[in-house]
């Protein structure tokens, strides 16, 4: 994909305002980017999201590393990456020509859990589930936090940033070598990935002043309709690419 100016911006501000909707709704920034920035290049998928995203987690995990939630990592890494691994696996077989196809799934499934799912026990066995189906889907279409999330909803909301940014931290660093290891990442993701990260940092630096004037009760319903319509016109578009 050739980076201009008008692209850079654009992209980056897709990013921002994700960033302050889910500051406000709760719902995964991957379930709100994905689908917009899959109707500009699907090269920006799942890679450059990724690996971008290692500029706004690892700030977060090194400010609040005395909440990280030690006891429930065990189970979620291992899970996460032997789902990891059969993402990345799956990614090198699937024809290019289905892949809008399948980013527009998964972002309906996340949304869907989203709707669906209000409650979740977390369970020693929801742990290696959760941890499994969150590193597939991280790994596919860069939508696994909204599992994650679920997993993490009792906790404190200091715990759950936390814990999520290191385990988004430490599994998005696995990913790029899974992927490197089944050659499948190139240096041109990469630039990608360092061009969208000043969309990850400015959304977590403003996002505070903006979500305290958004209403959940309103908001949230709005952001998974924009993102299901998102959805659906990525699954059509591709289909017609066929």
């Amino acid at each position: 994909m050739i980076w201009s100016a008008e692209i850079f911006f654009l992209v980056n501000l897709i990013i921002v305002i994700a960033s302050i909707l889910q500051m406000s709704t709760g719902v995964s920034s991957g379930v709100i980017i994905v689908p917009f920035l899959a109707m500009i290049s699907y090269t920006l998928i799942p890679i450059p999201i990724i690996f971008a995203s290692l500029a706004l987690t690892i700030l977060m995990a090194y400010k609040w590393h005395q909440d990280i939630d030690l006891k429930s990592l065990l189970p979620i890494s291992i899970s996460m990456l032997v789902g990891i691994f059969i993402g990345a696996y799956l990614m090198l077989k699937i024809n290019t020509n289905y892949i809008g196809i399948i980013f527009g799934v998964f972002i309906l499934f996340s949304i869907l859990i989203s709707i669906k799912i209000k409650t979740f026990n977390l369970s020693i066995t929801m742990r290696y589930i959760g941890g499994l189906t969150a590193g597939f889907m991280g790994t596919m279409a860069a939508v696994g936090g909204q599992i994650l999330a679920l997993l993490f909803q009792n906790h404190s909301l200091k715990s759950i940033k936390s814990t999520l940014a290191f385990l988004y931290t430490i599994f998005s660093l696995l990913m790029l070598f899974v992927f490197y290891l089944f050659e499948n990442i190139s240096y041109e993701e990469i630039i990608s990935g360092v061009y969208m990260m000043p969309g990850f940092i400015v959304g977590y630096l403003i996002a505070p002043y903006f979500s305290r004037y958004l209403n959940p009760k309103y908001s949230k319903p709005i952001v998974l309709t924009m993102s299901t319509i998102g959805a659906f016109i990525v699954i059509i578009s591709s289909i017609f690419k066929l």
